[in-house]
């Protein structure tokens, strides 16, 4: 197995110092979410190892100890902590697309897949999760938020809101890798209608973006899926943005969502 550092080279090395593309934050997020590499909490699915990292567009190097976070819904296309979803096409250009839905209330005392981690000194993460299911007007995509000067609770969390969030984006997927992991159970169970990447207007506006392209560079772990795959990505974030988070749902004190 690669060392993480000799990952962390290879992505740099191979990365251009170009901003990546800013997308909505959703309507599935919660504040205050646990720090933990794995974020699994034995949900089934094709594992997924993402190694992240982050660069400083104004000198090209690597950040260290900025916290980044990931949510994402499961297999069947359900998030934690929620029963009712959106779903629908998202708003085309004309009908301004970067509006950012309402939040929807919490309904269950549920984590799984939500969490994140700092950097290391070689600004790089290594996160733990599951490929994401669709749901209606989505296609398989996970959510970042990098935050600096971040701090953390005595419970394990983080405060979502103590420092800078850098950057709100999300990851997306090549629509190869979509048909082989949603032939396989238990993806084939998810009864939500599939959007495409060709019908997501999120994933085309991240792709449209003048910057870094949001979609994982994807690597096989073994000679089959349930082996798991690896995910590689950049995100380059201007440490002087500061963006505002509009959820206002948070993760108690006894690490169930409220």
């Amino acid at each position: 197995m690669v060392s993480i550092y000799l990952l962390s080279r290879l992505i740099l090395s191979s990365s251009t110092c170009v901003l990546a593309p800013e997308a909505m934050e959703g309507p599935y997020y919660i504040n205050n979410e646990m720090i933990r590499n794995n974020v699994t909490e034995g949900q089934l699915g094709v594992p997924l190892t993402l190694d992240i990292a982050v660069i400083d567009v104004t000198t090209c190097e690597p950040m260290e100890d900025v916290l980044v976070e990931i949510w994402a819904a499961n297999a069947t296309g359900i998030y934690s902590g929620y029963s009712a979803m959106i779903g629908g096409k998202p708003p085309s250009r004309g009908d301004g697309h970067h509006r950012q839905p309402a939040s929807q209330p919490l309904s269950r005392n549920e984590t799984f897949l939500r969490g994140g981690a700092p950097t290391s000194s070689d600004g790089v993460v290594e996160l733990v999760t599951v490929y994401p299911g669709f749901y209606a007007g989505r296609t398989a995509h996970i959510h970042t938020m990098i935050h600096m000067n971040w701090e953390r609770s005595d419970n394990g969390t983080f405060v979502s809101t103590s420092g800078t969030v850098l950057h709100i984006g999300q990851f997306f997927f090549q629509e190869t890798w979509n048909d082989k992991v949603y032939a396989t159970s238990p993806y084939i169970e998810n009864n939500n209608k599939r959007t495409h990447n060709n019908e997501d207007r999120q994933m085309e506006d991240s792709e449209d973006a003048d910057g870094n392209s949001a979609i994982l560079d994807i690597s096989a772990a073994g000679e089959d899926l349930t082996e798991g795959l690896v995910g590689f990505v950049t995100v380059v974030v201007n440490p002087r943005a500061s963006y505002q988070i509009t959820n206002n749902n948070y993760l108690n004190s006894t690490n169930s969502s409220s």
